[in-house]
Formats: C-alpha cells, structure tokens, sequence
C-alpha cells in the first residue's frame, strides 16, 4: 500500500468580509441575485451539530454512527445596519427610514458567505436571530464601541449540502472571492477516474 502526504498549510487567523443572499424560493431552494456584503466582522464561530448512535454487543461497542445534523454559527459585527437587520430577522422598514421590529416576524433563510485568509465558504440555508444589545453611558477618559452579535442555524438543503469550502492555495483552484461570492452556486462532485 502506498503512502500519501497530504498537504497541510498553516492559516492564519483572518475574517475580512461576510457575503449574504436571501432565499427566494424554500420549495426549490433559490437564491437572489443580489449578493450583499458586510465589510466589518469580528468574529463567526461554527459548531457542527451531531446525532450519534452506538450499538453495544458481546460487551464491547460493535458499531457507532454519527450524522451532521446542522452548524451552529454564531458572529459579532462592528455594525448590522437597517436593511441587513430588516433581510435577517424579517422586520420591515418604515417611511421614516426606521426599522419596525413586530412580535410576528419571522428570520429568513439565507445562504450566508465569508472570506477567512484564503478560505472561501458559503453556508446554503441559515437562519439567524439577533443578539443581546446594551447601551451605556459614556465615562469621562474611556472610548467604548459597540458591537452587534447574532446568532443561528445553518440546516442542510434537500441534497444534504450544508457549506462549501474552497482554499484557494491548493492546486487547481481557480476561485477568487470576486467569482466564488459573485453567486450562490451549489458545487459539483469531483469525478474520479477508476485506475486500471
């Protein structure tokens, strides 16, 4: 049997930008041409969502299975303005150029994108709600800011696509981040060729 190196290149700790667009269509899972971006993040945590199952037999485990259910995303912004909040949480604009926050609205599915170093990743169907806000008062000799943190699901698509991810270090990647957020694209297996 032959051994392979797989080849491993450190990244480093980057987050520059957050792309989003809305589902326009649940039933067959479409997108909106209109690819809206956030210039400021500061964070976006991802943690993936299991259920597990373990068949115990003859006093030892004899099988065990673990199925991706969905990602729990949660990030931080150094703004979210009106129109993204009125996108994400459902909430509708007012003449006034206000938000109006109802008790009956509901969050929207979107596909929600970023750019991590080289990494480029879409999410395909998530679903997010706001975070805790807090005001204070401003204290004499202190500079403070203001962050809005949210948080949500990203659950998989009728194919079972949750994300995909593409480094653009690794050989034979021609993505940039202007052709790989230019469009909510669904990606395609590779093929492989069987060896004689």
């Amino acid at each position: 049997m032959a051994i392979k190196n797989v080849n491993e290149k450190p990244s480093k700790i980057s987050l520059k930008k957050l792309y989003y667009a809305l589902m326009t269509d649940e039933q067959n899972e479409t997108y909106s041409e209109d690819i809206k971006v956030l210039e400021m993040p500061i964070s976006l945590t991802q943690t993936p969502n299991f259920s597990e199952a373990s068949l115990d037999a003859g006093d030892r485990v004899v099988d065990q299975e673990a199925q991706l259910d969905s990602v729990t995303i949660a990030g931080e912004t150094a703004d979210l303005p009106i129109e993204v909040q009125a996108d994400w949480f459902g909430h509708k604009l007012s003449s006034a150029g206000g938000l109006i926050v109802n008790s009956n609205d509901t969050p929207r599915f979107l596909a929600i994108g970023y750019e991590s170093g080289s990494k480029l990743v879409w999410f395909f169907k998530a679903k997010f709600k706001p975070g805790e806000e807090a005001a204070n008062t401003r204290k004499k000799g202190e500079t403070t800011y203001k962050t809005y943190p949210f948080s949500g699901e990203a659950l998989p698509l009728s194919t079972g696509n949750i994300k995909h991810v593409v480094d653009t270090r690794n050989k034979g990647v021609t993505e940039t981040p202007e052709t790989f957020f230019a469009s909510v694209q669904m990606p395609e297996e590779k093929t492989t060729v069987p060896t004689p």
